[in-house]
């Protein structure tokens, strides 16, 4: 039931990322997630806590796009306490550009909560469309 029952909590969250509405997705984040990217260089910045990744991540993110950002999970899989999400984003720039970037979250579930979310994406993309986060 465990398996079921996470997989519930992120897709419902990823469904309403889909639609623009990131506030069920941060609020299924536990307070002290370890936001974790899998990547080097600019993007590879690990954040501790919920406030922190909305603050130092999430936020400065939402300032450079010119549209609504949408992630869209294509698809979801869950067993024990993990849930692993494909997804598509998409949104438009502030610059013009697109930035269309494909994901796939690596989701620790605990207590009905994300504790810990391994972000895989294109660095690469983010590198050459984003403005880097100040650090």
């Amino acid at each position: 039931m465990q398996n079921t029952e996470n997989k519930e909590i992120v897709a419902t969250a990823m469904a309403a990322l889909a639609t623009g509405d990131n506030r069920p997705f941060y609020e299924a984040m536990a307070q002290d997630v370890i936001w974790r990217p899998m990547v080097g260089g600019v993007w590879g910045e690990v954040h501790h806590g919920r406030e922190r990744a909305r603050d130092n991540l999430f936020a400065p993110l939402r300032k450079q796009y010119a549209s609504t950002y949408t992630n869209t999970a294509t698809n979801i899989f869950a067993a024990g306490n993990a849930v692993i999400v494909e997804a598509q984003g998409a949104v438009t720039l502030k610059s013009g550009k697109a930035y269309n970037n494909r994901y796939c979250f690596v989701i620790e579930m605990a207590d009905g909560k994300m504790k810990e979310v391994r972000e895989y994406l294109d660095s690469a993309l983010a590198e050459a469309v984003l403005e880097p986060l100040a650090g």
